[in-house]
């Protein structure tokens, strides 16, 4: 299990108890078949603050010394600030189609002089909140792939046929991290993304407006996932379906400035669509409701959309419920991913399986 942003690591620990506890009441029901190792997976997902600064509030994250310098700096040079964010973003190197709208229309969203107040969220964040969003997401990816090629794949492959069964779960920018451990060689036998913050075009097999396939679409072609790829969303996700297109320059200025026409339309949709609000998209995977699953199960399919909207629905300020991952549903749905799991009428029970490993 992989936390999102803004976690220093008691509180990444903190929460992957919390989580793990939600999936030892629904591995409850298989008794002893099986030995289930927890690990959980800490990165440095803060963009400025000190590893032990504790401030869960968004808000207070969000605005960290180095930030509120920097607001002085705007403040006494008006659009001073802008151009120096805007040199920035024209260093950062997008990995993928996909993040190159993303990273084209924010920098159009700066140069242009935006007025930031007239979307949602829009307000609250300014140019350089943006630039801290692209850090953290640039450093889970290449965290995630460092971890993957050279750790974790690794160990993998020594281990040979007494290597445990690989189960990833991530959440918000840690569901990007461990893509990128699957790009970089790692191979489970399941991934569930949690309202994961990042492009819903991701694994797409072509990104629209672009004819070239998305970032991760390796670990689908190449069938890096021995079960499925599980995308889950919610509606009430806040944080993804409007604070998402703030900072990736698709709020409602970059709807009106869009190019004209079937291609600049495709690529509007590109930059405001994460994976957590919409699903995966472009890759062909059903679209399923999370209390429904618990019944029917999931379907054998190489990606799974689910949306969790009537589970995923506590708030907090500016997130929405970006954050409320911890139900019981969640953790069936996991279980299900790893094969552990089917749905029934009466709701999940086990799969018919021999004694077997997790991990």
């Amino acid at each position: 299990f992989c936390h999102g942003w803004l976690y220093d690591e008691a509180e990444a620990q903190q929460d992957a108890e919390r989580f793990f506890a939600h999936l030892d009441g629904a591995l409850r029901p298989l008794g002893d078949r099986l030995a289930a190792l927890r690990v959980a997976v800490h990165w440095p997902s803060k963009p400025f603050a000190e590893p032990e600064a504790g401030a869960r509030n968004p808000a207070e994250a969000l605005r960290p010394e180095l930030l509120s310098g920097l607001g002085d700096l705007a403040r006494s040079q008006p659009g001073l600030l802008d151009r120096l964010v805007a040199r920035l973003i024209e260093t950062e190197v997008p990995l993928g189609p996909e993040e190159e709208l993303e990273l084209d229309a924010l920098l159009r969203r700066i140069r242009d002089g935006a007025p930031r107040g007239g979307g949602r969220g829009g307000a609250l964040l300014s140019p350089l909140h943006a630039l801290s969003f692209w850090l953290m997401k640039r450093r889970a990816g290449q965290v995630g792939e460092r971890l993957g090629r050279e750790h974790l794949a690794p160990l993998f492959a020594a281990l040979g046929d007494k290597a445990p069964r690989l189960h990833l779960i991530g959440h918000s920018f840690g569901a990007k991290l461990l893509a990128s451990a699957v790009m970089g060689g790692l191979g489970p036998r399941s991934l569930v993304l949690l309202l994961a913050a990042f492009s819903a075009f991701a694994f797409a097999e072509e990104v629209p407006g672009t004819r070239r396939p998305g970032y991760y679409r390796p670990v689908l072609a190449g069938r890096r996932i021995a079960g499925p790829l599980v995308a889950l969303r919610s509606v009430h996700d806040r944080a993804l379906h409007s604070l998402y297109p703030a900072v990736t320059g698709g709020g409602e200025i970059a709807r009106a400035a869009a190019s004209p026409g079937w291609l600049g339309r495709a690529r509007d949709v590109v930059v405001r669509s994460a994976m957590g609000a919409v699903g995966a998209r472009g890759v062909g995977a059903p679209d399923l409701d999370l209390v429904d699953v618990q019944r029917s199960g999931l379907p054998r399919c190489p990606a799974i959309n689910v949306d969790g909207s009537r589970i995923v629905t506590r708030t907090e300020w500016l997130i929405g419920a970006h954050r409320d991952i911890y139900h019981a549903e969640i953790a069936t749905l996991v279980l299900m991913a790893a094969g552990l799991l089917e749905g029934s009428p009466a709701g999940a029970r086990p799969r018919p399986l021999s004694p077997l490993r997790l991990s």
